[in-house]
């Protein structure tokens, strides 16, 4: 039974390890940004540290070296401590808004290196490594149990903090997750402390109760410590919550579970081996691989059961969501279709070379061809356009050897391209099945044509709402736990905002870019449109050329004065209209020098709209301020603190 506990233990362990670095490698590369989840990092790392270790214990024979590993395991038990501080550091700024003395992280940091040397170097914190029921241990030094107070009362400070932080969650979910954390918070402490150290293993009790314990607190940490990972994968995250548990959990049964169920049964195959005979590794290898295939696959099969746990509310939303995203086409599917059928129409009239045209704009733009190469340039004097200029017969129009066939929509009122073949091998009329093929292969084409007009306008669509979801989403990540929304958080501190700018400026006097621009949804520009009758795009004009103004030098203006250069760029360029060229003479600078100029000065125009988009904000918390009922010196001073 301790040899077969044992065993068991060995795969948690692997497995624990295994979870604790890819919780690590999740939050490191989807919840960098969070300071909470940074701080949980810290705790990972210390769990994996000391798990290598006792990875590396495992059939160890020579004392010296297991004691030189168990020594090891102290750069994960030193920093534990430090990382937990930063942990309830983090949560507590999250919530409360306040924070610890900025010299307690340093010192901390400071400490645990120093226990960490201590217990490399020296007897002081452990010493002689000795082996009971089959677990080989250090024994206590005189400085280990200081440093077990301290980690305990650390450990209670913390959970005293984590309980107090819950009841400051205004939100249900936010309590919810809370709770998360606060039960899951012990985990990284019960996976790094020596306990075998700090208690040693009684005489009178059995190798297998020990053993038994040992897989019993594996099987624990390991769920705390998912458990602890799902609570702080939400902080910080501007994403949505169905998008991040979906995430994480399959992460996690793709990582974590599947490499627990691959190492149990390796272990498993290497006692069949014994068993039947076989030579080593020859089935327990194997038996991981296919372990690993499958787990893969019943993972994408098990998805709809998996979607329908993860989305209680809105499954309906979702299901269409998905199934939207996989019937979208692509401009290359749509090519590729709109090939296979230009290629079938060259087949069925015995054509040497065709082409497809799309009518963008007014103009034919030249999509694909087949068996000749034909300019865009030449599209324009096709007939399609001037029909007058051409000889109709049947479908076709037949123009300096092309055979030209309309394409449009669903109404027959729109047209969508031509299809044109060069001087087909069959004579018209065609034979009523060869007319009625290509009458159906000509009504794919316009469905095909269609249906990306469409999804153009829909994506077209969403782009613009792209701006506005982002800016939802980071203010529930900002209110999720009840923390103080920055006063000057908007949509203007976009990285975007520069790129916004300029095609604002771009299409000033009229187009698209100003029309559709997410700079339309600044409380600045709202507050200008109301002086012109609601007309965001007025608005934004006129907040763009006061933006310019307040770049404009004191003083008499200078073309050439370098102080000058960047006013003189945006109101030349973009508030005149001016050629690039004509206003690079006249300022004295190269095109090259302009350009690099331009985006200084765009750059800065973006900071001065951040500034306005700040100032509306603060005047309209002091106007609400004002107007609030019962208000008292008192509470505003309360307010301003």
């Amino acid at each position: 039974m301790t040899q077969l506990l044992g065993a068991v233990n060995d795969v948690l362990m692997a497995g624990v390890g295994a979870t604790a670095f890819a919780l690590l490698l999740y939050l490191l590369f989807y919840s960098r940004q969070s300071r909470v989840a940074r701080a949980f990092s810290g705790l990972l790392a210390c769990v994996l540290v000391v798990y290598a270790m006792d990875l590396l214990l495992i059939d160890i024979h020579d004392l010296t070296r297991a004691t030189l590993l168990l020594r090891l395991q102290w750069l994960g038990i030193a920093f534990a401590p430090t990382f937990y501080l930063e942990f309830v550091h983090a949560v507590r700024q999250m919530v409360f808004a306040d924070g610890f003395p900025r010299w307690l992280k340093p010192l901390g940091y400071v400490c645990s290196a120093l226990i960490a040397l201590l217990a490399l170097y020296t007897d002081w914190i452990a010493h002689d490594g000795m082996v009971t029921a089959r677990a080989v241990h250090l024994q206590p030094g005189p400085l280990f149990f200081p440093f077990a107070l301290l980690f305990a009362g650390i450990i209670v400070w913390g959970l005293r903090e984590m309980r107090v932080a819950r009841r400051r969650c205004h939100t249900r979910a936010a309590r919810r997750r809370m709770t998360y954390l606060s039960v899951g918070f012990i985990a990284p402490a019960l996976a790094v402390f020596p306990y075998l150290l700090a208690i040693g293993w009684p005489a009178t009790l059995s190798g297998g109760i020990l053993w038994g314990l040992l897989v019993i607190g594996n099987l624990a940490i390991a769920a705390m410590l998912v458990m602890l990972a799902y609570g702080v994968a939400f902080i910080g995250a501007f994403t949505p919550d169905r998008v991040i548990k979906h995430r994480l959990v399959r992460f996690l049964l793709r990582g974590p579970l599947t490499a627990m169920m691959a190492l149990l049964l390796f272990r498993f195959g290497l006692v069949v081996e014994r068993f039947l005979g076989l030579g080593m590794y020859t089935f327990s290898l194997t038996l991981m691989a296919v372990t690993v295939i499958v787990m893969q696959l019943a993972v994408e099969l098990a998805k709809p059961v998996i979607d329908i746990a993860l989305y209680r509310e809105g499954r309906e939303e979702v299901a269409q969501i998905q199934d939207l995203s996989q019937r979208l086409l692509t401009v290359a599917d749509v090519r590729q279709f709109l090939e296979s059928l230009l290629a079938v129409v060259c087949e069925l009239l015995r054509s040497d070379g065709g082409f497809l045209a799309v009518l963008e704009e007014g103009e034919l733009r030249r999509e694909i061809w087949c068996g000749l190469h034909i300019a865009t340039e030449e599209l324009a004097a096709f007939p399609v356009l001037q029909a007058s200029q051409a000889e109709r017969q049947e479908r076709f129009i037949i123009w300096n050897q092309y055979w030209v066939a309309p394409i449009y929509d669903k109404s027959g009122a729109t047209l969508l391209g031509v299809l044109g073949l060069r001087q087909p091998e069959v004579a018209l009329p065609l034979p009523t099945e060869t007319a009625a093929l290509l009458d159906e292969v000509l009504l794919q084409a316009s469905a095909a044509l269609d249906d990306r007009r469409l999804q153009q306008f829909v994506l077209g669509a969403f782009a613009s709402l792209l701006p506005e979801l982002d800016e939802i989403q980071r203010r529930r990540g900002m209110l999720r736990y009840g923390a103080p929304v920055t006063l000057g958080f908007s949509l203007g501190e976009s990285p975007e905002l520069p790129q916004w700018v300029h095609d604002a400026l771009a299409h000033y006097w009229g187009g698209p870019r100003l029309t559709e621009n997410p700079l339309l949804n600044l409380q600045v520009v709202q507050q200008a449109a109301a002086q012109h009758g609601g007309n965001s795009t007025k608005g934004l004009r006129q907040v763009l050329a006061e933006a310019i103004e307040r770049l404009r030098p004191d003083g008499e203006r200078k073309l050439t004065a370098p102080e000058w250069l960047l006013y003189n760029i945006l109101e030349m360029k973009f508030l005149r209209g001016q050629k690039v060229r004509e206003v690079a003479m006249r300022l004295a600078v190269s095109e090259s020098d302009f350009y690099r100029k331009q985006r200084i000065a765009i750059e800065n125009l973006a900071q001065i709209l951040v500034e306005m988009e700040q100032q509306v904000q603060v005047e309209e918390v002091q106007t609400e301020g004002v107007l609030m009922p019962g208000s008292t010196s008192t509470a505003g001073e309360g307010n301003e603190k």
